[in-house]
């Protein structure tokens, strides 16, 4: 006679009881339970709330396994909401565990986080969908010096305080993931911060990896730390084909991150803190490396040399119709805006601040006249129609006045919808009283103070 084990007779509503109670407990049950008959795999397989409960963790489980069981529970669980909990000692595999499961947190009904960091959220709360998650913030940190715990440390936050239509996933960690750790990442904002209380810092070649996993990216912020190392080569060349603004802030490293970007709807660029008064180590040939003919004074030669160097090898690479260009304590040299300034055709803002620019630089804003009295008249940066000089010592009142007084009066007739609109001279130690009546009274109200 065939013994019968008890649990057969039981109903399936009951065996499902019991296999909660089991999932409850260990969160990999499910793979154990439906190993052991055909027909408990059927119930296990085809009963949604045994897998609402997704538990990943670092220790001793590669990242592949993660990545297959999140694409197994997010698949099993549907169409019911399911719960995340990160099990995590080492920060740094955060990003690497929840990115597969970041296209299907609109069913996300918690997420909690425990190890070196504890977090406890009910998603109900948030208007988290994948269209909603749009900016990916990364703090580079060493959590063993720069980690303090009274300061409030969030993953999912508003980008706008009171704003739900846009979210942000903050992460912090000690390196930037490579990115066959990574699925491709939705975001279309990235900002990546370097520093910390030890100015933890990383190599382009690192961050340019990044970016190679985010192909959706219209705008990306790099707030570096300003470090003098060799960079580490050769560099990829990464295709962002949606980047609309791009900005870099106190690295030393611009040069390697502007020739290494192909980015053909580029509009807004910004530049700041990019100056330095202490040589750089790398070592270019490229054509415009050489000196400058104009030999203008500089308080930052060799970040001057990189920042345009690095802006005519963007130039070159992809053409970009940048409109905005802005210089914050951000310098090239003469013979870089010369040339940069050829090539802009589509530029309507530029705004620069604490700038050595010369005369020359601003000469450069006139109408360009044949020599010979015959031929067109050429403009470089026809569509400017706003300029903005703060803090540049180095310009003289007499060069801001004629340069920019002889550009409006053949704009105002020849061109009248590319005319300057709006001009701002400020703190310009050169620029007097005097000139600024003078311009006052050919641009009126155009010219703010």
């Amino acid at each position: 006679m065939d013994l019968v084990a008890p649990i057969s007779i039981l109903p399936p509503e009951l065996i499902l009881e019991i296999f909660a109670y089991c999932v409850s407990n260990e969160s990999l049950a499910p793979l154990a339970l439906r190993r052991v008959s055909w027909w408990w795999r059927d119930l296990v397989d085809t009963s949604p709330r045994l897998w609402q409960r997704i538990v990943l963790k670092d220790s001793d489980i590669p990242a592949r396994f993660s990545e297959q069981q999140a694409q197994l529970w997010t698949q099993r669980s549907m169409p019911l909401k399911y719960d995340v909990e990160l099990e995590v000692e080492d920060p740094d595999q955060i990003l690497s565990l929840i990115s597969p499961l970041l296209s299907s947190i609109h069913r996300w009904q918690s997420f909690q986080l425990s190890g070196r960091r504890d977090e406890d959220v009910i998603l109900d709360d948030l208007d988290l969908t994948p269209d909603t998650l749009t900016h990916l913030q990364l703090c580079l940190l060493d959590y063993d010096s720069d980690f303090d715990d009274e300061e409030p440390r969030v993953t999912f936050t508003p980008t706008c305080p009171g704003n739900n239509d846009s979210y942000a996933l903050n992460v912090w960690l000690s390196r930037i993931p490579a990115p066959q750790m990574l699925p491709q990442l939705r975001f279309v904002h990235v900002t990546i911060a370097e520093g910390g209380q030890t100015g933890l810092h990383t190599q382009p070649k690192f961050i340019l990896d990044f970016l190679n996993a985010c192909p959706e990216l219209e705008s990306f912020f790099l707030s570096g730390w300003i470090h003098d190392e060799p960079i580490i080569g050769p560099l990829p060349i990464i295709q962002l084909p949606n980047l609309v603004t791009l900005h870099l802030k106190r690295t030393c490293f611009a040069r390697a991150f502007l020739s290494s970007l192909i980015t053909p709807r580029l509009e807004n660029l910004f530049l700041s803190h990019l100056n330095v008064d202490f040589q750089l180590i790398n070592v270019y040939e490229e054509d415009g490396d050489s000196d400058d003919e104009a030999r203008d004074f500089s308080q930052s030669p060799w970040s001057d040399q990189a920042t345009g160097m690095g802006l005519r090898n963007l130039i070159i690479n992809c053409n970009p119709p940048i409109r905005i260009l802005e210089m914050d304590f951000c310098d090239m040299r003469t013979k870089d805006f010369h040339w940069v300034f050829d090539r802009l055709p589509f530029l309507e803002d530029f705004h620069i601040v604490a700038s050595d620019m010369s005369d020359k630089v601003m000469n450069l804003f006139r109408p360009i006249r044949p020599s010979d009295g015959d031929g067109l008249v050429r403009l470089r940066l026809p569509r400017l129609g706003k300029i903005k000089l703060t803090n540049c010592q180095r310009l003289s009142g007499p060069a801001i006045v004629e340069a920019l007084s002889e550009r409006v009066k053949w704009t105002d007739v020849q061109y009248p919808e590319y005319t300057l609109q709006d001009v701002m001279v400020s703190g310009c130690e050169g620029f007097s009283t005097w000139d600024r009546h003078v311009l006052s009274s050919l641009l009126g109200r155009r010219l703010r103070t």
